[in-house]
């Protein structure tokens, strides 16, 4: 049988460890300074953004409250600009993202948000895009053309340089970055290593297709990471997977494990023994097939358990996107879809 041709999409991935080096080597200098320009205050901030880059936020947020103890929202872009009023002080910094910097709902918020006087900064892989030329602080994303409808190693890249915003903040307040530096410098390695050893994840995708009942789950930065990998396999494979926090699916979403269900969960050492305790519960009263993504080595709660080593955070947030991203770019070959053009959509290339 001959073998099928290797999708961009799949290419794309294949492509993070590079680009993630990349953005290391220009943005980190040999003596541990990150190469950034941001106001010297900043009092909270406001991440607005669509569709995989809203996901990027939604898990950079988070991190920016746990990091660097700056209150930070995150905002759909559509519904940002239906918003009648914004909470604003002369040190708000309001981030917008965007692969193409052309996405118009994006460019309307930063339109809508400027008018108030607010520093604005922007994330994008287009330097001579609108956005860029509209924000005050910029930061070139640098993932390359990204051609595929669905976003891979763009959105990496995207949250690489989220993750460089925060390091630069803590930096700013004379706090040792050092050792965030070296494990963002590990990264490469690491991710280069998932790709590698992709036989279990390959099994992984055998297992899904099979299903049209799928839920990801995942708490905290993991929610927002198990949001992009249902939508890698919403735009892949059409198949309407959702993506619940473990805890908040235990009220009343568990019901649809009364179907013939999957479900895949990312678990780290942080909720490792919530997670354990919900998919028992799940085991014992529903039996659905289980998958589990995690850095922590002894978790066996799954039919299926892929270990990407890790005790970083950083690095384990990174590491299970990937593996969602391989397994819906999988599942679309073996379902025979086409990952690269959907159905329906339709995506602003730049680079």
């Amino acid at each position: 049988m001959e073998s099928k041709q290797t999708s961009i999409m799949q290419k794309e991935i294949a492509e993070e460890p590079s680009v993630v080096k990349k953005l290391t080597e220009t943005y980190i200098t040999a003596d541990n300074e990150i190469k950034l320009e941001l106001p010297e205050k900043i009092s909270n901030i406001v991440i607005v953004a669509s569709g995989s880059s809203y996901n990027c936020a939604a898990i950079a947020a988070p991190l920016f409250v746990e990091y660097a103890d700056i209150p930070c929202d995150c905002e759909y872009s559509s519904e940002f600009v239906l918003q009648k009023k914004h909470f604003v002080t002369s040190d708000s910094l309001y981030i917008f993202i965007s692969q193409s910097g052309e996405t118009s709902d994006t460019l309307n918020a930063i339109k809508a948000i400027k008018k108030e006087g607010v520093k604005t900064l922007c994330i994008t892989n287009a330097k001579a895009s609108t956005m860029w030329n509209l924000c005050d602080y910029k930061i070139l994303s640098d993932a390359g053309e990204e051609k595929s409808i669905a976003s891979t190693k763009a959105l990496c890249a995207q949250i690489f340089c989220s993750i460089l915003i925060i390091l630069k903040i803590l930096s700013q307040k004379g706090e040792d970055i050092s050792g965030y530096i070296n494990t963002m410098r590990r990264l490469s390695a690491y991710l280069e290593r998932i790709i590698m050893a992709s036989d279990k994840i390959k099994n992984a995708a055998q297992t899904v297709a099979q299903y049209e009942n799928i839920s990801i789950l995942g708490n905290k930065n993991y929610y927002p990471v198990a949001k992009e990998g249902a939508l890698k396999m919403k735009e892949t494979c059409y198949l309407n997977v959702m993506a619940y926090p473990f805890g908040e699916f235990m009220h009343g979403h568990v019901a649809v494990l009364n179907q013939t269900s999957i479900v895949i969960a990312v678990i780290d050492e942080e909720n490792a023994v919530f997670a354990q305790r919900n998919l028992e519960k799940i085991r014992k009263n529903y039996n659905p097939k289980i998958i589990c993504i995690t850095s922590v080595q002894d978790i066996k709660a799954g039919d299926i358990n892929i270990y990407i080593k890790t005790k970083r955070k950083l690095k384990a947030i990174f590491g299970s996107l990937l593996t969602l991203q391989l397994i819906a770019c999988d599942m679309a070959d073996i379902l025979d879809k086409n990952p690269d053009s959907p159905k329906g959509l339709t995506k602003v290339v730049k680079d």
